[in-house]
């Protein structure tokens, strides 16, 4: 069968059930999915997942945001995320090393809060014990990925020779153009060859321009992290098609949806079986080092 065998290239599985429960409560409209590994690892089995990455994240900007509105002194508010962000790295690349052969795992990172020298030791010491690449979040940490406050990101992962999964779309929080539009990618993308970048969600509201990317670019991928129940089939299919089935890894944003669901979505796509093959396994594989 066709995508027999897939890797998830982007989830958000989280240490607890009540973690897990509350990121669900938060970025989604329903759902009562615990996102721990131990569910992951189930759902894994059902769905034909052999592997999943990881992505430890938070809001860390609104996080801080939220404790000084409540009283609280904004340096230690941004002492007390940093943490508890350095604590989810921690926990990720923990279970990596308790699954290596079902998990993978990304660093999180926010240049804006956490300093030059705390990013490259947290960098450092997480892909020493199990992670494999890094994660931000241009929305969130409102900065492009072209700022200058980000060239520590790339710089890392460029010295330690890992990809960058980057949050990407077309429209920000606030209404406006995405911190993480697939444009502002371009100078990155040429000024750090060998960096390999994943872009999220196929660029949400910006596929036009990652298939720009990819046609100008071999350092770029991106995934189907929360594309795939949006659009019809043929539709996304069409999509994966003008950005290249070499360039489109399956991603779900598990615990926010249904792993197995997406996994049956992605298998019902009007794709070739050696196009298939490459979205839901061959391109990911690669870019882990399976």
């Amino acid at each position: 069968m066709a995508a027999e065998i897939l890797i998830d290239a982007h989830t958000h599985t989280q240490p607890t059930p009540e973690a897990g429960r509350a990121f669900v409560r938060q970025w989604s409209a329903g759902g009562d999915r615990e996102g721990t590994v131990d569910e992951l690892l189930r759902s894994m089995d059902a769905a034909g997942i052999t592997r999943t990455l990881i992505v430890p994240w938070l809001p860390a900007q609104d996080m801080v945001a939220e404790q000084v509105s409540t009283g609280a002194d904004r340096d230690a508010a941004v002492a007390a995320v940093t943490d508890e962000w350095r604590e989810l790295n921690r926990w990720a690349a923990e279970a990596v090393t308790k699954n290596p052969d079902r998990l993978a795992c990304l660093v999180g990172v926010d240049p804006v809060l956490m300093p030059v020298e705390l990013i490259e030791a947290e960098v450092a010491e997480r892909l020493a014990t199990g992670a494999c690449g890094l994660k931000i979040a241009p929305m969130f940490i409102r900065a492009r990925p072209d700022d200058e406050v980000m060239e520590v990101v790339w710089r890392c992962a460029r010295d330690h020779a890992v990809f960058v999964l980057s949050e990407s779309g077309a429209l920000s929080l606030d209404g406006g153009t995405g911190w993480g539009h697939p444009a502002h990618f371009d100078a990155v993308l040429r000024s750090y060859p060998t960096v390999t970048v994943q872009l999220a969600h196929l660029g949400q509201g910006a596929e036009r321009d990652v298939a720009v990317l990819t046609g100008r670019y071999p350092n770029v991928v991106t995934d189907t992290s929360l594309r795939l129940d949006l659009e019809p089939p043929a539709h996304t299919a069409d999509l994966i098609r003008r950005i290249g089935p070499d360039r489109v890894l399956f991603g779900t944003n598990y615990p926010l949806v249904d792993q197995g669901a997406y996994a049956a979505a992605l298998r019902a796509l009007p794709l070739t079986d050696d196009e298939l093959e490459l979205v839901g396994r061959a391109n990911a594989a690669r870019l882990l080092g399976d």
